[in-house]
């Protein structure tokens, strides 16, 4: 089936000679000509930042200054910031326990009703109305619970302590609009003792251990080439053991955000290679997962 297409109602607005142009009829056209734009953004481009939208501070700092930029939201919006902007970093002592609060400055696109006017004029007959507004997009400190990424963009990443910067600005979790030019390389490994291995069973039978391994933090925009290798020990020397276990390991249903690794454990190797021990699903998890320490270290490589 067919993924659903958001796609605006839209007609073209025409004039004929002698008629009597309202301001809906301007508006109209105003209207169909950005819808039209935003359609074009969002299909054929990354949303992201554009340009600009540099942000600095360092530790101990107690506001920050965003650059003048240019950005697209997933719904094709224009972030538009055209003068720099000094902000106050959040006023907060600390998160519980007195560790550093974690803060995401993003900017997001403000509809004309929530916009500042920028220009009034009288009316023919009538009282004023609104001839111009600004273009300033919202910057706003989100907590990681309140983002809603793609309809705001992330530009930087803050640790606060005592109303303060306790270190400097990360920009790693902003968003490139634009394709890069080199390979994006990203790497990364599941947690040792506690990677969520299971079973893989073909048919009633299980032939060796699986993981999806989540790669969500490299932000790749399409799925990249992975490569990846189990690490940890091979050799257990104690109870159930001494026993050796080798894998024969490939990457299935790979994504942008995730990977499942197989590794097979070819049965009847002799000798204590692979033994009967590693397919008995009342200890075998264990013993990959906590004593052998089996790990998934990775890779990926897009563009």
């Amino acid at each position: 089936m067919a993924d659903t297409v958001d796609v605006p109602s839209l007609e073209r607005v025409v004039f004929f000679t002698g008629q009597r142009l309202t301001a809906a009829d301007l508006a109209a056209l105003q209207r169909a000509h950005r819808e039209l734009r935003w359609l074009h953004n969002r299909s054929l481009h990354n949303w992201g930042i554009g340009i600009g939208l540099a942000v600095t501070g360092e530790r101990g700092d107690s506001t920050i200054t965003v650059s003048p930029g240019y950005g697209i939201d997933c719904l094709g919006r224009e972030i538009i910031l055209t003068a720099p902007r000094a902000l106050t970093v959040p006023a907060v002592a600390a998160a519980p326990g007195g560790s550093e609060a974690i803060f995401y400055l993003t900017a997001r696109y403000v509809p004309d009703e929530d916009q500042t006017v920028a220009q009034k004029r009288p009316g023919v007959c009538l009282p004023e109305g609104t001839v111009r507004l600004t273009e300033e997009p919202a910057l706003e400190w989100r907590q990681s619970d309140e983002l809603h990424e793609g309809r705001e963009l992330i530009l930087a990443q803050a640790w606060i302590q005592n109303c303060r910067l306790s270190r400097a600005l990360s920009l790693s979790a902003r968003r490139d609009a634009r394709p890069s030019q080199q390979p994006y390389i990203a790497a990364g490994q599941t947690k040792v003792g506690d990677t969520e291995w299971s079973f893989w069973v073909q048919g009633q039978e299980t032939v060796g251990f699986e993981v999806t391994v989540d790669t969500s933090d490299a932000r790749f925009r399409s799925t990249p080439r992975y490569i990846a290798h189990i690490a940890g020990d091979r050799y257990l020397a104690t109870q159930p053991g001494p026993l050796v276990a080798l894998a024969l390991t490939s990457i299935v249903d790979a994504t942008p955000v995730h990977f499942t690794m197989q590794a097979l454990l070819p049965p009847n190797l002799g000798g204590n290679i692979n033994p009967a021990v590693l397919f008995d699903d009342t200890q075998a998890l264990d013993i990959v997962t906590t004593e052998l320490g089996w790990h998934v270290v990775w890779m990926g490589i897009e563009g």
